[in-house]
């Protein structure tokens, strides 16, 4: 079984270094089920970049059921993001914590506060503006299940949003709903669609008399009332680029999955998706979070490993790409 991003060596993130010609990246990874696998692929992608030598901090946004820091094997910091909601401290950045990995530290989620869950929009944006706010080479969030507005707020505002699912039917179907309601959120924000947010808002609805069922229909729609706009609407199409990894393959077709989802992305939303490729089963996974250690650290030589690091290197490469055009 082959990845499909190809074995991409670790060149890439040593010429980034030496060149320096990157900037600043956020990597938001959400999906729309518990228990996939979220938190694994954050903090392996961190360790990884880390392991790299580049300068990463991986944030846990999940603000029902905090756990990035014991995946990266810490016991609860002193610190953590509710400090910040609450106004302990008035910055973000003085939640930074250390990890017991050079390049890696981590901003730990919210302790159990059931008022911290209930977030208000001031209080959000001036936790996204802080995250831009911080100087680290590469940002990490990990997301919460579900498609609430906070949770998609946070994976549109990423320069990267990898969405994570598992190859079976519930997490599949969740894979789906989490992409269509962050495409149609994103486009609800952006100013630019302003006239047609009446649309926008009937496509969000599944029994709209407009019959609007896909983003299809909707450029479709759109294309009939406004040419300009439509054309628009394409550019915005053709530059939303979400990334999918599926964990806990067991064989081919489970791996071919990614695939399927990338092609009906495609055909229904008109989205270029990314498959980043697959993370193999693998039953060692729980013993290295019983030990507080991260999988990769536990398991270096591992496949899991070797995935995971030719993912970091395929969108190190891609980042650089963009960023010298």
């Amino acid at each position: 079984m082959e990845t499909t991003i190809g074995n991409t060596s670790g060149k890439w993130a040593s010429m980034l270094q030496r060149n320096q010609v990157y900037q600043d990246q956020i990597w938001a990874i959400g999906g729309g089920k518990g228990g996939v696998g979220k938190s694994l692929v954050a903090s392996s992608l961190a360790y990884t970049l880390a392991k790299q030598g580049i300068p990463t901090l991986a944030i846990d946004l999940d603000l029902g059921g905090a756990n990035l820091h014991t995946v990266l094997g810490l016991p609860p910091p002193a610190r953590c993001l509710s400090d910040f909601l609450s106004g302990k401290t008035p910055h973000i950045k003085d939640c930074i914590t250390e990890t017991p990995y050079d390049h890696l530290k981590i901003i730990a989620g919210a302790k159990d506060d059931l008022n911290i869950t209930q977030l208000s929009n001031d209080k959000k944006q001036l936790l996204m503006e802080q995250i831009r706010s911080l100087h680290h080479h590469f940002i990490i969030l990990d997301l919460g299940a579900g498609t609430s507005q906070y949770t998609l707020d946070f994976f549109n505002m990423a320069d990267v949003g990898i969405i994570t699912g598992l190859p079976e039917p519930t997490s599949i179907e969740n894979a789906y709903r989490f992409l269509k309601a962050a495409y149609y959120h994103r486009l609800h924000q952006n100013p630019r669609f302003e006239a047609i947010r009446p649309l926008i808002e009937a496509a969000m609805s599944p029994n709209n008399p407009l019959g609007i069922q896909s983003p299809t229909d909707l450029l479709n729609e759109v294309s009939f009332r406004d040419a300009l706009l439509a054309h628009e609407l394409r550019t915005f199409i053709k530059d939303y680029k979400p990334k999918i990894i599926m964990n806990q393959t067991r064989s081919q077709p489970d791996v071919d999955v990614g695939f399927s989802m990338k092609s009906v992305a495609k055909k229904y939303f008109g989205i270029d998706m990314d498959y980043l490729g697959y993370l193999e089963y693998e039953p060692n996974v729980w013993q290295s979070v019983r030990r507080m250690r991260p999988i990769l650290a536990e398991y270096p030589h591992s496949r899991i490993a070797l995935h995971v690091e030719r993912m970091c290197n395929f969108l190190l490469k891609q980042a650089r790409i963009e960023q010298t055009k």
